[in-house]
């Protein structure tokens, strides 16, 4: 055998090797992929999925959080926010403090108190 011909016998066995690494990489790809299918159903590749816009998650704040953001618009602009704060406050606390508001009623809270704007 030539060495030319040796050569081309070495390369197409290293070409049948790499595609049957690529069959068995595939293989187990679709194992951690693919639901469980009937045996006799021939595999589909899996469908693409489209991909979802995230959903805006919800900002968790603190008590402390929050008095620090309600403090820093009350004295704002020299004080001018101050009653707006503090009839926010008092529309979602029971008691009109902040210790007297749901944890729960923090985010919409904060976003009122930061539409506070210049009139």
């Amino acid at each position: 055998m030539s060495k030319m011909s040796e050569l081309s016998q070495i390369l197409d066995d290293l070409i049948s090797c790499g595609e049957k690494i690529i069959q068995t990489a595939n293989a187990i790809k679709e194992c951690f992929t693919e639901t469980e299918a009937p045996a006799d159903e021939p595999k589909k590749k899996p469908a693409k999925r489209e991909a979802k816009a995230p959903e805006p998650e919800t900002p968790s704040y603190t008590k402390e959080d929050v008095r620090a953001l309600l403090a820093a618009k009350a004295n704002e602009a020299g004080g001018q926010f101050k009653a707006q704060v503090k009839a926010i406050v008092k529309k979602y606390a029971d008691g009109g403090s902040l210790t007297d508001v749901p944890a729960d009623s923090y985010p919409a809270l904060v976003k009122e108190v930061e539409g506070l704007a210049d009139a």
